[in-house]
């Protein structure tokens, strides 16, 4: 069996508090020995570059990765605006291997072969009967194209391969996600993760928006910007949607990035690729989130949507958001095999700002339903793929990776 366990703390130093978290989660383990460590921390921890090399003192010899969290870290009873989150999965039954690659284009193609490396692993796992393969992503978010990213994975990782991870956050100042590894925060690699099990591993995404705007098609765009809608400026008519379904958007341009981000997203609805995958709903749109709005009006998107696409505005209320996380545990206990040690948890900063003071009732509900401990982080951008999704990469969602028994 897996030994799963997490803990979040919020003491006043990075250092601090990645030394409370991972002894708590190394407790919880019950003798097992670590084979990975998931952190996240708050990057405006002035020591936060020392969380990972705090957790190792405290765990070992172990691989850490992981990343900055968006303004959030999350525990099985608790969340913090500021704090570190630490996962820890150990047993027989799991085996780890690690790569990054370097951010040196748009395509991400150097992540190619570090997840090729990843691929070759699995199988050698496989035939030692850790026939469950899942790659763990993780990049800092702002600066890489989602889309490119989960490209270059599933090129390398092949078709056997689950992905989850995430773009990572910085507390919202967009200006500094960084990812761990090598007891470091990097701001120019991408982490690749092979967790090769015995248990199956539950992926589930859900988002729970719908569609509140009529279908509008993209009719320019250059790679992640955004330009027109319907051969007008996008952000005219992105606006105009919004307001007609009871937005009230402010006239600042970073503010209302992050309005748009939080509350009226975009969501894919071209009939010509589908809409939907088995990691969500069916009934949901793939979710785009603004980054940033330039002052000639285009649209730094987190992820590239092609010219030709179709979009609509997305909206949700607070139910929506929790009814579809709570649903998304149910699902992904299922798909873990019935039963669950465990799971990680990687939700969309959005979600936060959308949940406000109600935020704490979404790890709650999901790991009352599963029944089983939590630890992560709110994030920039989410990824969740099974094995036959054809989608893998989304904004306002919530990811559960679950760890069966």
């Amino acid at each position: 069996m897996i030994s799963f366990g997490s803990a979040m703390s919020a003491a006043a130093s990075a250092v601090e508090a990645a030394r409370e978290a991972a002894a708590t989660a190394k407790a919880a383990l019950a003798g097992a020995d670590p084979k990975l460590a998931i952190v996240f921390v708050s990057v405006s921890y002035d020591d936060a570059d020392a969380a990972a090399r705090a957790v190792r003192g405290v765990v070992g010899d172990v691989q850490i990765i992981g990343g900055t969290s968006g303004a959030c870290v999350v525990g099985s009873g608790r969340t913090a605006s500021k704090g570190v989150s630490v996962v820890l999965l150990g047993g027989d039954d799991v085996e780890v291997e690690s790569r990054t690659a370097p951010i040196g284009s748009p395509s991400l193609v150097e992540t190619v072969p570090a997840a090729e490396r990843i691929a070759a692993a699995a199988d050698l796992a496989a035939k030692r009967g850790l026939g469950h393969y899942t790659c763990l992503v993780f990049a800092p978010g702002i600066v890489v194209d989602g889309e490119a990213l989960v490209a270059a994975v599933r090129k390398g990782a092949g078709a056997r391969a689950r992905l989850a991870g995430a773009l990572t956050g910085d507390d919202l100042t967009l200006d500094r996600p960084q990812v761990l590894f090598g007891d470091e925060l990097h701001r120019d690699k991408v982490v690749v993760t092979g967790v090769f099990t015995k248990a199956p591993i539950g992926i589930v995404a859900r988002h729970g928006y719908a569609a509140v705007g009529p279908v509008r098609t993209v009719t320019r765009a250059d790679g992640i910007h955004l330009l027109e809608l319907d051969d007008r400026p996008a952000l005219d008519v992105w606006l105009e949607d919004a307001r007609a379904a009871g937005a009230e958007p402010p006239s600042d341009p970073k503010a209302l990035a992050l309005y748009l981000a939080d509350y009226y997203e975009l969501g894919l609805a071209d009939g010509s690729t589908p809409p939907t995958t088995l990691a969500q709903d069916p009934r949901e749109l793939i979710a785009r989130a603004p980054f940033e709005i330039r002052e000639d009006g285009a649209i730094r998107l987190s992820g590239a949507i092609g010219e030709g696409t179709r979009v609509r505005v997305l909206h949700a209320s607070r139910e929506d958001l929790l009814r579809a996380s709570s649903e998304a545990a149910t699902t992904a206990v299922e798909r873990a095999g019935g039963a669950v040690v465990g799971a990680l948890v990687l939700a969309c900063t959005g979600r936060l700002a959308a949940l406000g003071g109600a935020f704490p009732e979404e790890p709650a509900g999901i790991a009352q339903n599963l029944g089983a401990p939590i630890g992560g982080a709110c994030v920039f951008g989410e990824i969740a793929r099974n094995v036959r999704d054809h989608d893998a990469f989304f904004n306002t969602t919530v990811v559960i990776v679950a760890f069966g028994r």
